[in-house]
């Protein structure tokens, strides 16, 4: 099987590095729009747009299933990606962390809490909050906040920087006289300093949907054990490989 993972930029290589750990025989296409980074600032019609043009070319590259491993892609324009790509299953980060976080509530004695942190778009699109509330049938608390400064500092390489720690702590202080929950990574950039959460949320349980993604496609549709000639390769491709450059976590990213 040949799986694409798509991505705003390069937030979406966590997705990639944990699919590669669950599925190591399985080939990958990268997807990344580097071109147009950042997606969480812009318009929903310019994402929609963006996506839309992605998809189209994703489509040409002969894949068996799709990732959308941007939250603010998934958010907005899931529905336009699936329209595109047919009978190709497309999955995202968003119905991975949905399911999983519904699957923690359900069988923990943690309160039903939910901080939901990531871009501006996908905090104020709601999705998150609707699709809890609908899983949950209402048995849920959910608590939504942008963190814009804090993919620049990531792409900086400041993943244990003192300003990015105490910007967290600005983010997430006003949530510190709840009762502790369930603190959900909403953006794909942030499972690299998800220590940092941890840290500022101490009595949280602190889930990314890299790792997630991973489980709801070994119980949807891949089997990780199948043969065959498939090599574990991965193709790239940015819009614009120039903005790849500056990131300072690439070289760290299979260590």
């Amino acid at each position: 099987m040949r799986i694409a993972v798509f991505d705003s930029g390069i937030g979406g290589i966590t997705v990639l590095k944990e699919l590669r750990k669950r599925f190591p025989s399985h080939d990958f296409l990268y997807y990344g729009d580097t071109a147009n980074v950042p997606y969480g600032t812009k318009s929903h019609s310019q994402i929609r747009t963006l996506v839309k043009a992605a998809t189209l070319e994703i489509k040409t590259k002969n894949v068996d299933a799709m990732v959308i491993a941007c939250n603010t892609a998934a958010c907005i324009a899931l529905d336009d990606c699936r329209e595109i790509m047919n009978k190709t299953p497309v999955y995202s980060v968003v119905e991975a962390g949905v399911a999983t976080i519904t699957r923690i509530l359900q069988n923990t004695t943690l309160s039903h809490n939910v901080l939901i942190l990531g871009t501006k778009v996908t905090v104020r699109s709601k999705t998150y909050s609707t699709l809890l509330k609908q899983s949950m049938g209402g048995d849920i608390a959910t608590f939504e906040q942008e963190c814009p400064l804090l993919v620049p500092m990531i792409e900086e390489g400041w993943i244990d920087h003192p300003i990015l720690h105490q910007t967290v702590h600005e983010y997430v202080k006003s949530y510190a006289s709840l009762k502790p929950g369930i603190a959900f990574l909403a953006c794909t950039h942030y499972p690299w300093i998800k220590p940092a959460f941890e840290k500022a949320l101490p009595e949280w349980q602190v889930l990314d949907s890299a790792a997630l993604v991973g489980e709801m496609l070994a119980e949807q549709v891949v089997d990780p054990h199948i043969p065959g000639i498939l090599t574990g390769k991965i193709d790239w491709f940015f819009s614009d490989r120039e903005g790849v450059a500056p990131f300072k976590l690439m070289d760290e990213l299979y260590k």
